[in-house]
């Protein structure tokens, strides 16, 4: 009995510790499960990225990140990138100069240093694209069958360290194959095919939020043509919706990226319909024009984003010809801002990513390298449409002494800001410039200046103006109280206040949180834009799932207000109209699969967003 009692407490624990083992094993399963999808679709992300920039010419230069006349990288300077409106970085990287060429282990110190750039852009809340750029063209010069063994790889080896060392980043860093490997034909196709295979074979083995990473492919030689004609198929992967393609736009190259004569044709300086040179006509374009570019795009629309599958413009640039002069030079500033704004905006009402190519030279250079500084926001401005084309001009009257805050027309860096009454003046009118996080910039349309906070913090310390600065001194926050709105400075954590100052001329100051009047301010419209300085940007809705199924998805939008959501098909035609208040809803309309656009309209915005429905 003793025996048999013995046997069956035996039995017990054996089938008690198997039960353990299986729901750890289910327990495990369901971690990996989890892991391997939590991060969110390209499409989302696609959606979010807004307009691009990239570091050229640094961390991809042959020799070290100095060695192409560019400084280090530095946080400032990309706070100073999220600041001029961009929402993605793109890291060009070279690799293979930096890996032991016996081992093939990638210099620790240079891993730790791109880690460190990649770790400035998760600061600032911007989207990355890490990529393996040139690199000496081991791979991009090398698309052909008797290279295709080694060159496999050193793909594999290379991603295999890079994305181990990044598998515990979210959703905002992004991996990209290779820069612009060279194609021509379908044979080429099917071995550059087979090194986009290898990198989201090696990506995903890494394990980590790698399972769900979204992976950026190039087409062959990232030409639009060779892409359309050429890429059939993307790579196989063991995850839905995660990848994106990648081409580049440099057309007509006379005027993108041509430096001198030639036999077959001679540099461009004028581009685009409204543009061209009567007194120089030899150097309009005569090709690669506005018809051009959309035929372009439409092939990738059609392609690739009418079928999910978003695509990037990974580099564009008309470069600057620092050597005219005169009405030459100012047409041809005309004509190349022109020249970025019809890329830009032909990109995203395709909804792909454009992102600007800055190599930090005179040509392309927007962004002062070495103090974050901005050298060019005529380009800037028509580079980042959705954070320039939702601004304002205010006046803004203070609720304790019916003062309007007055530039004064005072343009020196760290002037006091002063307080006015009532004038139709432009020294009282402000422009509200959204820089992202729940902040704006405030410029005084007379002066140029930014309201600033000068850095001080002491109750009842002068507000400042300083010229145009990526310091969060320049940041505000507006919120809504009482009907009014309290303004607080980023860096200082202090109000704007009126102090109750009621006389022309006197200085407005800061003071820390209070409720009084003297800190409530009113937005009294001084032009035809909307009130609400908090108006939505495409980037700050979130639509999902997209791509959908039968017309069911959830739209969460930033402001509770009252909506208007109206989807109409590519042909304008209205198929579904829905009104609501409040910040989320879902959409339960019958669509038959295709593209739509969904409209979100209401008192400050009216926001276009596409969304796909599959079969």
């Amino acid at each position: 009995m003793r025996k048999l009692v013995l046997h069956l407490m035996q039995h017990w624990l054996k089938n008690l510790l198997w039960s353990k083992r299986l729901l750890l094993i289910v327990f495990s399963l369901s971690i990996s499960f989890t892991l391997k999808a939590q991060l969110p679709p390209a499409s989302q992300i696609a959606s979010e990225m807004g307009a691009g920039w990239n570091l050229g010419n640094t961390l991809e230069a042959i020799g070290g990140e100095t060695a192409w006349g560019n400084p280090m990288a530095t946080q400032q300077l990309i706070n100073s990138v999220k600041a001029a409106g961009f929402n993605t970085v793109r890291l060009p990287v070279a690799w293979d100069i930096h890996a032991n060429q016996s081992t093939g282990q990638i210099d620790p110190a240079w891993m730790n240093r791109v880690q460190e750039v990649v770790d400035y852009c998760m600061n600032a809340n911007v989207y990355v694209v890490l990529n393996i750029h040139w690199d000496g063209g081991w791979l991009e010069d090398n698309v052909n069958t008797s290279s295709q063994s080694a060159v496999n790889a050193k793909q594999q080896n290379y991603w295999n360290q890079i994305a181990t060392r990044f598998r515990n980043y979210d959703h905002h860093l992004l991996f990209a194959s290779a820069n612009e490997p060279h194609a021509d034909n379908a044979s080429e196709m099917a071995v550059l095919m087979s090194y986009h295979q290898t990198f989201v074979n090696t990506v995903r083995a890494t394990g980590g939020n790698n399972s769900s990473r979204t992976l950026i492919i190039q087409g062959p030689s990232t030409d639009i043509e060779k892409t359309n004609q050429l890429m059939n198929t993307l790579p196989t992967d063991q995850i839905a919706d995660r990848m994106m393609v990648e081409v580049h736009y440099y057309t007509p190259f006379q005027f993108c990226l041509m430096t001198e004569d030639a036999s077959w044709g001679n540099m461009f300086y004028f581009w685009g319909n409204g543009y061209h040179s009567s007194t120089n006509p030899s150097r309009n374009a005569t090709w690669g024009e506005e018809a051009d570019l959309d035929n372009l795009f439409n092939m990738m629309e059609s392609k690739f984003v009418d079928n999910g599958i978003p695509v990037i413009i990974g580099e564009f640039l008309a470069i600057k010809r620092n050597n005219l002069s005169g009405a030459d030079l100012n047409l041809h500033l005309d004509s190349r801002e022109y020249f970025h704004e019809y890329v830009t905006d032909a990109a995203m009402s395709r909804g792909m990513i454009p992102i600007y190519w800055d190599t930090g030279d005179a040509g392309s250079g927007l962004i002062n390298r070495n103090n974050g500084a901005i050298v060019d926001q005529a380009t800037i401005d028509v580079l980042t449409p959705q954070s320039n084309s939702n601004t304002g001009i205010y006046q803004l009257q203070n609720r304790g002494t019916g003062m309007f805050l007055d530039g004064l027309g005072r343009t020196t860096n760290g002037e006091d800001c002063a307080q006015w009454s009532n004038t139709s003046h432009p020294n009282s009118q402000w422009e509200f410039i959204d820089v992202g996080n729940g902040y704006v910039q405030i410029r005084n349309v007379s002066t140029g200046l930014y309201l600033d906070g000068m850095g001080r913090t002491a109750n009842g310390a002068n507000v400042g103006m300083w010229a145009n600065t990526s310091s969060y001194n320049s940041h505000w926050a507006l919120q809504q109280y009482d009907g009014h709105y309290r303004l607080q400075n980023r860096a200082t954590g202090l109000y704007l206040d009126g102090m109750g100052r009621s006389t022309n001329g006197e200085a407005c100051g800061q003071y820390a949180n209070t409720t009084h009047p003297n800190a409530q301010w009113s937005l009294v419209n001084s032009s035809s834009r909307v009130t609400n300085v908090q108006a939505m940007q495409a980037g700050d809705i979130m639509l999902y799932p997209n791509p959908a199924t039968n017309g069911d998805f959830t739209l969460i939008l930033p402001f509770e207000e009252s909506y208007v959501i109206q989807i109409t098909d590519t042909q304008g035609k209205a198929i579904y109209t829905q009104d609501f208040t409040g910040r989320e809803v879902n959409i339960q309309a019958s669509l038959k699969p295709g593209l739509y656009n969904i409209s979100i309209n209401s008192p400050s915005s009216n926001v276009i967003k596409k969304l796909i429905i599959k079969e």
